[in-house]
């Protein structure tokens, strides 16, 4: 397929092969693309992170802000992203809460890299993700208030809560 894909020029292909497939699969399939390679929501240890950074395999690492320790650990992986000389995409698809803490991550620790935002309808997720909601010739504005900068309306979920 790789031969393929790259008459699209895609800014990278994400997860051709399961994260937890040997490195030298990894290494086999970066040799053979055209395109950088993304990965890094499902990789499950701090050491996985170490050796994605110290190889020349993936072009784009994407953490997930709810699996690696809110911003506080997420921001200092993302600095070591960088310093690796890969772009930093955070990674999250779940409510809208952790996409707007992540969209918050990608702008405070800076570089190239895109947010990842399902297109699926999911409209609890966009009840709490704010600005994200509103993006416009692919922008959004965050605001300079304190923390997220956005206060969650709960009465606008009444109709999901369970009995």
């Amino acid at each position: 397929m790789l031969p393929r894909l790259a008459e699209f020029d895609l800014r990278w292909l994400e997860e051709p092969i399961r994260a937890d497939r040997p490195r030298e699969e990894w290494r086999k399939l970066r040799a053979s693309a055209k395109m950088p390679i993304a990965a890094g929501e499902n990789i499950s240890s701090v050491e996985g992170f170490k050796e994605v950074l110290a190889e020349d395999v993936l072009g784009v690492v994407q953490p997930d802000i709810a699996k690696w320790g809110g911003l506080s650990v997420c921001a200092e992986l993302a600095r070591d992203i960088l310093k690796a000389g890969k772009t930093f995409c955070p990674h999250y698809l779940g409510g809208g809460i952790g996409l707007l803490a992540s969209a918050h991550l990608l702008a405070g620790i800076g570089g190239d890299g895109w947010l990842e935002v399902d297109v699926n309808d999911n409209p609890l997720r966009d009840l709490f993700c704010g600005p994200v909601a509103n993006v416009t010739d692919g922008t959004i504005a965050l605001g300079e208030e304190p923390g997220l900068g956005f206060t969650p309306d709960l009465s606008g979920i009444a109709d999901y809560r369970s009995l």
